[in-house]
């Protein structure tokens, strides 16, 4: 009964990643959005096991390679890593948001 329930909030969520990436695809400077989120939560007081470990994922993906396509590729993957980042779209919050210009 549970997976039913969710499947409206995967398929949202799925859209939300896919514009995250293409957000991401069009101004790759918006990692360092992904990057000041990642250090926001890491100084939560209590954070879940799973969320503090994707957020090493995450940093580990960042810092590997500064290809956009490529930590696309990654975050919109279909193994662990990538299903794990995907789980937590607070990591991406702000990516997709129109860029203030001064």
């Amino acid at each position: 009964m549970t997976r039913n329930r969710n499947r409206a909030t995967t398929q949202s969520s799925q859209t939300y990643m896919k514009q995250v990436v293409d957000a991401l695809r069009k101004n790759p400077t918006a990692i360092d959005v992904i990057k000041a989120n990642c250090q926001y939560y890491q100084q939560q007081a209590y954070l879940k096991k799973g969320l503090k470990r994707t957020i090493e994922h995450l940093e580990w993906i960042l810092a590997a390679d500064d290809d956009i396509e490529r930590i696309c590729q990654q975050i919109m993957a279909d193994d662990h890593i990538g299903n794990k980042c995907r789980q937590y779209p607070l990591l991406f919050k702000g990516v997709n948001q129109p860029q203030k210009s001064e």
